[in-house]
C-alpha cells in the first residue's frame, strides 16, 4: 500500500488559474467590496488568508468575555468566509472531458495510483477524487472511509478501490444538525453528478434534509475539526503506519500544519524504517525535502525521493520511484 498527500499544487497543475493561499482572499471576494474577504484583506492589511485568518481567530477568542457583541460579529464572519470558500471551489471539478483533455492526468490517475491505497487530500475542491470517479477507481462505499450517506444504496457499488481521506473537509461534505438532538450536529457528504461523473450519473443525494451547510475547516493556524474529521486523522496515522512509501504531490508541508508533520513523523517511526520511502514531487521539492532532513536531525537521506518539477512531467520519474 501506498500513502499519498494531495496538496493545492495537484489542483494548479490542472487549473492553472486556481489561487494559492496568498492570492485566496482576492479570488473569492471577486472585485466585492462588501464582502468577508475584503473585510478581512483591509483590517489585517494582508493577501494570506491563512495569516488574516489566524488574526480573526485571535482575536475571536479575545473579545469573547470583553465583547460579546464584537465576538458575535466576528463570528459572522467568519462563518461568512467558509461560506465564500465552499462556493468558490465548487467550480474545480472533474469531468470526463478534463480527463480527455490532459493525458497525463489519466495516466496518473491509471499508473501512479494502484487499488488500496489511501490518500489524505488537503484540498476543498473534489478535483482528486472526481478523477478518480471518471476512470472508475472511487465508489461511495469506502471512497470517503467510514463516512456512508444514509441515502445511498451501498449493495449496488464495489468498494472503492481508493480511500480518500479529507481532513480539512470539502465542497462535498455537509453539515447538519441531528433531527432528534438539534445542538448536536454530524458531518457526510453529498453524492452527486457535479462531483462524481461516473458513479453519480443522473444523481443527487444531498445531506441534512437540506438544512445542511457546506463543511470544510478555513485555512487559519486555528484549526478544530469535528469528531468526522478527527476520525479521518486517525485512519490517515494507521495508514500511513502500514504503507511502504509516502507520497507527496503538490503539498508545500508548512510548518504550522502540526498533523501533516505527525503523518510523516509515524511513517518513518516503524520496525524496518530505512527501506521505507517519503517521496516529494513539487515545484519546489528540493526545498520541501530539506526542511524533513532537517527537522529528524538524523540521516534519512535514504529514504527521501526528491522529483522537482511540475506533475504533469513528472509522471514516469514517479511511476519509477514508486516500483523502487
Amino acid at each position: 500500500m501506498n500513502f499519498f498527500i494531495i496538496g493545492s499544487g495537484f489542483t494548479k497543475s490542472i487549473f492553472p488559474e486556481a489561487p494559492l493561499n496568498n492570492e485566496l482572499l482576492r479570488a473569492i471576494a471577486n472585485g466585492k467590496l462588501d464582502c468577508a474577504s475584503q473585510y478581512l484583506t483591509e483590517k489585517y492589511q494582508t493577501n494570506d488568508i491563512e495569516i488574516a485568518l489566524t488574526k480573526l481567530d485571535a482575536d475571536i477568542a479575545t473579545s469573547y468575555y470583553d465583547n460579546r457583541q464584537l465576538y458575535s460579529e466576528l463570528r459572522d464572519i467568519r462563518h461568512k468566509i467558509e461560506i465564500d470558500l465552499g462556493n468558490y471551489f465548487t467550480s474545480y471539478r472533474a469531468t470526463h472531458e478534463l480527463l480527455d483533455k490532459a493525458p497525463w492526468l489519466m495516466n496518473f490517475m491509471r499508473y501512479a495510483i494502484a487499488d488500496g491505497d489511501v490518500a489524505v487530500s488537503l484540498n476543498y475542491d473534489c478535483v482528486f477524487e472526481g478523477a478518480l470517479d471518471c476512470i472508475g477507481k472511487w465508489s461511495p462505499k469506502g471512497g470517503y472511509g467510514f463516512f456512508q450517506n444514509p441515502l445511498i444504496d451501498d449493495t449496488s457499488f464495489d468498494t472503492s478501490p481508493i480511500t480518500v481521506l479529507k481532513i480539512h473537509g470539502s465542497t462535498t461534505f455537509k453539515i447538519a444538525a441531528y433531527a432528534d438532538k438539534p445542538h448536536c450536529r454530524s458531518v457526510n457528504f453529498v453524492f452527486d453528478e457535479w462531483y462524481f461523473p461516473k458513479s453519480a450519473k443522473n444523481t443527487h443525494f444531498g445531506y441534512g434534509l437540506g438544512r445542511g451547510e457546506t463543511y470544510l475547516i478555513a485555512p487559519s493556524y486555528v484549526k478544530v475539526p469535528t469528531v468526522e474529521i478527527t476520525y479521518f486523522m486517525i485512519d490517515a496515522l494507521k495508514a500511513a503506519s502500514e504503507s511502504q512509501n509516502l507520497i507527496i504531490i503538490g503539498c508545500g508541508l508548512r510548518p504550522e500544519d502540526s498533523f501533516l508533520t505527525l503523518l510523516l513523523t509515524h511513517f518513518l517511526r516503524q520496525p524496518q524504517w530505512q527501506s521505507r520511502k517519503i517521496i516529494i514531487l513539487d515545484i519546489k521539492a528540493n526545498d520541501i525535502a530539506s526542511r524533513g532532513k532537517d527537522y529528524w536531525g538524523v540521516n534519512i537521506e535514504e529514504c527521501v525521493v526528491s522529483i522537482e518539477g511540475r506533475i504533469e512531467n513528472s509522471i514516469e520519474e514517479l511511476r519509477n520511484a514508486i516500483k523502487k
